[in-house]
């Protein structure tokens, strides 16, 4: 394998080549979705209802916007959940540690039994 120096914006490149990260961006506005994700979500928009699917590997979700709804299902993992907007919720299973930060009102965490 190659590898070449690149200014900071290659360094994105630089680390989905060698570290094989990945980036996940879903946009728009009432979309009802799953998916199996590995990397980094992004969220963007207002009232979407996201599945993130067992055997989902996400290091960090990052919501902006509003009303948008998260599920992480039994068996996927999310380390870290970011959150600017308002009245934004993401539900994980009992027991599973996330780093939580939010800007906004009436953003919420929540762990399911």
């Amino acid at each position: 394998m190659q590898v070449r120096k690149f200014a900071a914006p290659g360094l994105i490149v630089v680390c989905a080549v060698l570290a094989g990260c990945s980036h996940t961006a879903i946009d728009g506005e009432g979309l009802r979705h799953e998916q199996l994700i590995q990397g980094t979500v992004g969220i963007k928009g207002e009232d979407n209802d996201i599945r993130i699917l067992t055997g989902s590997d996400v290091s960090k979700l990052s919501i902006m916007g509003e009303d948008n709804r998260v599920f992480v299902e039994d068996g996927a993992w999310v380390g870290k959940v970011e959150i600017v907007g308002e009245d934004n919720q993401v539900s994980c299973p009992d027991g599973m540690a996330v780093e939580f930060s939010s800007i906004g009102e009436n953003n919420r965490l929540i762990y399911r039994r």
